[in-house]
C-alpha cells in the first residue's frame, strides 16, 4: 500500500469537508446521522463530537465495551495534536515506519495510531477547532463512515 498517497487522500478530504459554522445543533444532526448510518450497516457505534474542549454530542450503542470510549479519547487526542485525522496520522506513521512514540514522543496509552477521529475546521479558519470521532467498526471504516455521512447529508 502507498501510505504517502493515502495520507494525501486524507488531506484532500480534510480540505473538502470544512464547515461554514459549527454549533451544538449541527453536532446533534451529525451525531444522529452517524447513528442511523451505523444502524443501516448493522453495527454498534460510539460517537463523540467536541469543539474547543466542549463535548457537544456523545453516544454509545447498547452492548458497546468501555474500550470504545477509551479509543475515542485516544483518537481525538491524536487528531487534535496533529491537526489532521487520526487516519492521516496512521498512514504517515506507516510511511515513515515509526510509532507515535518514536515520531512525536506521545504516550500510546493516550494517543492512537488508528483512524476514527476527523478534524472539524471552519472555512474561515485553518485551525482545527474540534473532532468528530467514531469507534466500533474497523478503524478505516470508523473514518469512512464520518466522511460518508458528511458528504451524503451535505453538512459541509
Amino acid at each position: 500500500m502507498d501510505y504517502k498517497a493515502k495520507a494525501k487522500e486524507m488531506e484532500a478530504q480534510e480540505r473538502e469537508l470544512q464547515f461554514d459554522y459549527f454549533n451544538s445543533e449541527l453536532a446533534l444532526e451529525i451525531g444522529m446521522a452517524l447513528i442511523e448510518e451505523a444502524k443501516k450497516r448493522e453495527n454498534k457505534i460510539c460517537i463523540d463530537i467536541a469543539i474547543a474542549g466542549r463535548r457537544l454530542f456523545h453516544y454509545s450503542s447498547d452492548g458497546n465495551a468501555a474500550s470504545n470510549d477509551v479509543m475515542i479519547e485516544r483518537k481525538k487526542n491524536t487528531a487534535m495534536y496533529t491537526g489532521h485525522s487520526s487516519l492521516w496520522a496512521h498512514y504517515m506513521l506507516k510511511d515513515m515506519g515509526l510509532s507515535i512514540d518514536e515520531k512525536w514522543h506521545l504516550d500510546p496509552s493516550e494517543y492512537a495510531e488508528v483512524g476514527g477521529a476527523f478534524p472539524i475546521r471552519l472555512k474561515c479558519c485553518p485551525t482545527v477547532i474540534g473532532t468528530i470521532t467514531v469507534s466500533g467498526f474497523a478503524h478505516e471504516t470508523d473514518h469512512g463512515i464520518t466522511v460518508d455521512v458528511l458528504r451524503e447529508k451535505h453538512f459541509c
